[in-house]
């Protein structure tokens, strides 16, 4: 409308942080200026009377010069160096002037995720770039699926090498994890969705890179203290701060917020050792070779429970106990309401007895498995919150496929149906962990991989 030379009125609520959204929203789309009316936030208010002349006004009033110009915007240049002083004062820098929703919200950080950093100087940052043979000044293209909410905008805003070395930096992260974090702003390394669910990340690390930098991928592998799997996480978060568009109420506004932002683990590799996998890594069930390195991203409300043995169901045997049970974790998934995708979590220890107990020779069995004995009736998929966005990608899905499709939508309410809706593929089976049989699960709501290689 406005290109055809008509007012248009962006109604926004009158709130700094979402006028400066809508503004960035105008200029991606190509018009430099929209006439904004500003709106109280109370969501409680009644009647928007007050606001009808304001709004009948920037409707009817003539376009000006500037709302007409038309051409290609260049941003201005922006310094090299941010910043100079005290390692206090570029703490105090980078942690942000604290910002406020005009006191209708607590302080955040504008810059990192609240934690000191390490600052980025020219020699820090020159020493990070040395970890990637690719260019500077080389633009990451995001490789998102579009219903996966990775980031809140359509992609992250000039994303170059340069600018992930500077963030990585600032995450505490080394030279050799840069083709680690650049696969990960490549998957759209971020937090946050523009919904009000409360999102986090999650990548697993699979192939020789993970030990090569040092990753951890035995006792504690989830957890903090490892230093390349906590720096690399927290590299990915700052990276969806500054370079993906956040604003924290703006276009992220999770009313909890997520347990953690950027959990980033490894899987152990393929081998016959104690602290090896006897099945293939996630690189091979990708579609990679064995002996490249890979990462897979798990993005949307990521959950994952590192379970005890006998919370799922009541083991009727010690056996059951000690190793626990695929019928275990059936039980665990059917317990689960939100199951895209999928992820299942056991320990060297734990895959060899399923396979040795329970004839499991491979992931791809297990993942059948599951996909087969963990359903639900068509009635209860039908009452799901998105049961209407999931029905519609089902009709464009093959009949007889082993994904959700029309068969599925046509079977009569008590007839059972896969819990996991994206297929049988989409749960992913990750060996790592330390020495003892455990199990864990999750779920998201899609998954991503690409090659961590391409990025040395």
């Amino acid at each position: 409308m406005e290109k055809r030379g008509i007012p248009v009125a962006s109604e926004t609520f009158d709130l700094d942080d979402l006028v400066t959204l809508a503004e960035r929203t105008f200029m991606k789309r190509g018009v430099p200026k929209v006439r904004q009316v500003l709106t109280t936030p109370d969501t409680s208010l009644k009647s928007l009377k007050e606001f009808v002349p304001a709004l009948i006004d920037a409707l009817t009033r003539p376009l000006t010069d500037e709302e007409r110009w038309s051409g290609t915007k260049t941003p201005p240049k922006q310094p090299r160096i941010a910043f100079t002083g005290t390692y206090d004062e570029v703490q105090a820098f980078f942690q942000g002037e604290l910002h406020r929703f005009k006191g209708r919200r607590p302080p955040l950080a504008l810059m990192t995720d609240g934690l000191p950093v390490t600052p980025p100087t020219e020699e820090r940052v020159a020493a990070m770039l040395k970890g990637t043979s690719h260019a500077p000044d080389e633009v990451v293209k995001p490789k998102i699926k579009p219903d996966q909410f990775f980031v809140p905008q359509e992609e992250l805003i000039g994303a170059t090498v340069e600018k992930i070395a500077i963030n990585a930096v600032m995450a505490g992260c080394r030279p050799e994890q840069m083709p680690v974090i650049l696969a990960m702003a490549e998957l759209g390394a971020n937090v946050g969705c523009p919904c009000d669910c409360d999102f986090s990340h999650m990548f697993a690390v699979s192939g020789p890179i993970a030990r090569e930098i040092g990753m951890n991928d035995r006792f504690h592998a989830l957890s903090p203290g490892n230093p390349p799997n906590i720096s690399m996480g927290r590299a990915a978060t700052l990276i969806g701060i500054n370079l993906g568009g956040v604003i924290f109420g703006a276009n992220v506004i999770e009313r909890i917020g997520a347990v953690i932002w950027g959990l980033t683990f490894a899987e152990a590799p393929t081998g016959t050792g104690i602290w090896d996998s006897p099945w293939e890594g996630l690189n091979v069930t990708e579609g990679y070779g064995t002996n490249e390195s890979v990462l897979v991203g798990f993005g949307g409300p990521v959950k994952v429970n590192g379970a005890c043995l006998n919370e799922a169901i009541e083991a009727t045997n010690l056996s059951e106990l000690q190793y626990g049970s695929p019928e275990m974790l059936v039980a665990a998934f059917k317990a689960s309401r939100e199951t895209r995708s999928a992820l299942v979590i056991l320990t060297p220890d734990a895959a060899r007895q399923w396979q040795k107990e329970f004839g499991f020779k491979n992931k791809q069995e297990l993942q059948d498995y599951l996909y087969d004995n963990a359903t639900r009736t068509r009635g209860e998929w039908g009452k799901q919150y998105f049961f209407y966005m999931t029905s519609q990608r089902a009709k464009s899905n093959p009949r007889g496929s082993r994904i959700i499709n029309p068969d599925h939508l046509e079977l009569p309410d008590d007839a059972l149906v896969p819990i996991i809706v994206n297929g049988a593929r989409e749960i992913k089976v990750i060996i790592t962990g330390g020495a003892g049989f455990q199990w864990g699960y999750g779920n998201a709501w899609g998954t991503s991989s690409t090659l961590i290689d391409r990025w040395r």
